[in-house]
């Protein structure tokens, strides 16, 4: 496990008292976050696509959850924003992608199935740093057997 990043110490006073500020944000917004997915968003009555990856009960999205997901995000930002969110490229029809996803053309990534979970606040990712003895914190309240 790594410990403090020692450079940090000798740094100006100014610089530290800036990435404590930052920090500290970061600490509010993942606290926002953490409060939005668990108690507004009905963190517990969630599809198991929502699950982490290596969540034993983890399955693949289907098209009606991408599309649920997708337009949600949609409507708070807009299509095209919501796709570069994700990093969908594209100068004529930047959401064909997400339309193959849907319609099972394609098989949506897990990586950018994550992330729309995460930027429409239905999820949460937490670090996946094993501890010092080796045990992974995250699959707490997982069910079955353990990956």
């Amino acid at each position: 496990m790594k410990t403090i990043n020692t450079k940090l110490l000798n740094d100006t006073a100014e610089n530290q008292d800036r990435i404590l500020e930052e920090f500290e944000h970061d600490i509010e917004l993942s606290r926002r976050q953490c409060a939005h997915v668990h108690f507004v968003a009905e963190h517990i009555y969630r599809p198991n696509s929502y699950r982490a990856i290596d969540d034993p009960k983890y399955r693949n999205p289907t098209g009606e959850e991408i599309k649920e997901v997708f337009e949600h995000l949609a409507s708070m930002h807009s299509k095209g924003i919501a796709t570069k969110m994700l990093g969908i490229k594209g100068t004529s029809n930047p959401t064909r992608t997400i339309t193959r996803w849907i319609d099972g053309t394609n098989t949506i990534p897990y990586a950018a199935w994550r992330l729309l979970l995460i930027l429409d606040g239905r999820a949460i990712e937490t670090n996946r740093i094993p501890t010092e003895i080796g045990d992974k914190p995250w699959e707490k309240f997982y069910e079955g057997d353990q990956v």
